[in-house]
């Protein structure tokens, strides 16, 4: 196992957020929600604590915990499904500032990516991706994800790419978490991305790998 794979753990507890997967888990202890102080006026207020409390961070048995939340671990956020855009949505997007279409070619050419080059790193039909080039399809989120590792793209631009789609982060979803720490703390090394992805379960994203007899 790659020796990042702890940091990945830590980081992961630190930021996970499906309270209802985290609650239900054996040996997971419920923390004190409520809570009061007294202030400089001498009365008590009570107050309740930030949900971030219940997170795996503040666990004793953090490290047991996670192990049996790996173990119920699948990957269910499928999004292969590209649909072409109706006229109006097309053309805002193609001429909008503020579009897919302008942003997602300025941030490669911030990169000194072309766009064949993004498109040749990506296991994607290439129709649909020229489509996306066009400006006649918006990508997925796993293919935004796809792209940002492949192209190593920061968080912050990876993060501008979702949101001009109408997509954000969220840490309820595994892959989410994963994805925002390899941004974040710039792994690239496609061994190292491959080996977190498999130790939480990740998968249907549209990062291209070499078939070998294991996996042909």
């Amino acid at each position: 196992m790659y020796d990042f794979i702890t940091d990945l753990d830590e980081y992961f507890c630190e930021k996970y957020a499906n309270y209802d997967k985290l609650c239900v888990l054996e040996g997971y202890r419920m923390p004190k929600m409520q809570t009061s102080e007294v202030r400089a006026d001498g009365r008590t207020y009570a107050y309740t604590l930030p949900a971030s409390t219940m997170r795996l961070a503040a666990q004793e048995q953090k490290a047991e915990l996670l192990i049996a939340l790996k173990k119920q671990m699948f990957d269910k956020t499928v999004s292969f499904s590209f649909r072409p855009m109706g006229f109006f949505a097309r053309c805002k997007n193609r001429y909008s500032k503020y579009g897919f279409f302008r942003i997602f070619r300025l941030t490669m050419a911030k990169y000194n990516h072309s766009l064949e080059e993004v498109g040749a790193e990506l296991d994607i039909m290439p129709e649909i991706w020229r489509g996306i080039c066009k400006g006649k399809y918006l990508p997925t989120k796993n293919l935004i994800f796809s792209m940002a590792l492949s192209a190593h793209l920061s968080l912050d631009d990876t993060k501008n790419l979702l949101a001009v789609c109408g997509y954000e982060l969220d840490f309820t979803v595994v892959k989410d978490v994963v994805v925002a720490y390899l941004l974040g703390t710039k792994v690239y090394n496609a061994g190292m991305i491959d080996a977190a992805l498999a130790e939480y379960k990740v998968e249907n994203l549209y990062l291209k790998r070499e078939k070998t007899e294991d996996n042909a």
